[in-house]
């Protein structure tokens, strides 16, 4: 099982160490994928390739991808500089020329000189090129490992707090079963306790009286209930301990459904004794609700 809430750092560089990539990635909960990108002007080429990579390995949160250049040591990030000797050689030559000829004067200083066009080269690098992707990706792999790492260590302690709430809401509902068993026959009860107080002369064995008290009695009757919230139980622990797949939608559903049956149950089995206990499963689950927000 894993978190949507991480953090992986990658960094990958060539084979001669002048030119090397910086990842971060990031990501929190969100219903869907979704993946933002912080790059470089130069590196919008390889937006689609990122996305690719990240799309294979996360399913599910919302991810920003921050990458860094990091360029060869004194160069400016995104491009190579150089100087052309031949042009500073042939400039320097022809400067001496015109002093000696004409009898100028003065210098030629390296900052003058390198404002003349021609004397520094400067490459802007193509972050296309198949060599450069493939440092790109290297660190964007070792990000994503360690991202996925992460979100599995929260994924866990997520796990195991969910297993507990199932087994507290598991606990709440044997409390309730014994409380609600004989509801139905002390509503019956209560039911003609009232109809004898009001002074309604009734023959109980009249076939019309007993169809309306059975039926009374089995809208208060709540087994399916508890045999469906036990059944969403079992369907619970089951995705948790799914070492392969972590179903996080699965189990968003099922806690609706959790909800739904909790409510039936307690407009069904109202009582001085069962209305705190009902009261107990919803804040469990809704406590479970929140945490399932969080896993991928």
């Amino acid at each position: 099982m894993r978190s949507m809430t991480g953090f992986g750092r990658g960094e990958a560089s060539g084979a001669d160490g002048t030119l090397a990539f910086r990842v971060e990635i990031s990501s929190v909960n969100r219903k869907q994928f979704e993946l933002k990108f912080n790059l470089p002007r130069d590196m919008a080429s390889c937006e689609g390739l990122l996305r690719q990579t990240v799309a294979a390995r996360i399913s599910r949160g919302a991810l920003t991808l921050r990458v860094e250049f990091v360029p060869a040591k004194n160069s400016p990030a995104g491009a190579t500089v150089s100087i052309n000797r031949t042009n500073v050689r042939a400039l320097v030559d022809q400067a001496l020329d015109l002093n000696a000829e004409f009898d100028l004067g003065g210098g030629l200083s390296l900052s003058e000189m390198l404002l003349v066009p021609g004397v520094v080269d400067q490459t802007s690098i193509d972050f296309s090129l198949p060599e450069n992707t493939e440092i790109l990706l290297r660190a964007c792999s070792i990000a994503l490992d360690n991202l996925v790492k992460m979100r599995e260590t929260e994924g866990e302690n997520l796990r195991l707090a969910l297993i507990a709430k199932i087994g507290e809401l598991s606990g709440i509902v044997d409390q309730i079963e014994p409380l609600a068993k004989d509801l139905p026959l002390k509503q019956r009860d209560r039911l003609l306790q009232k109809l004898k107080d009001a002074g309604l002369d009734l023959d109980l064995n009249d076939e019309r009286v007993l169809r309306e008290l059975v039926i009374f009695a089995d809208k208060c009757d709540v087994t399916e209930e508890i045999t469906r919230l036990r059944s969403h139980f079992s369907h619970y622990l089951a995705f948790l301990n799914d070492k392969l797949d972590s179903r996080g939608r699965n189990m968003d559903f099922l806690t609706q459904e959790i909800f739904r049956e909790i409510n039936t149950l307690g407009n069904k089995a109202a009582s001085v004794e069962i209305s705190p206990l009902i009261v107990q499963l919803k804040t469990a689950t809704e406590q479970i609700r929140e945490q399932i927000q969080n896993i991928e």
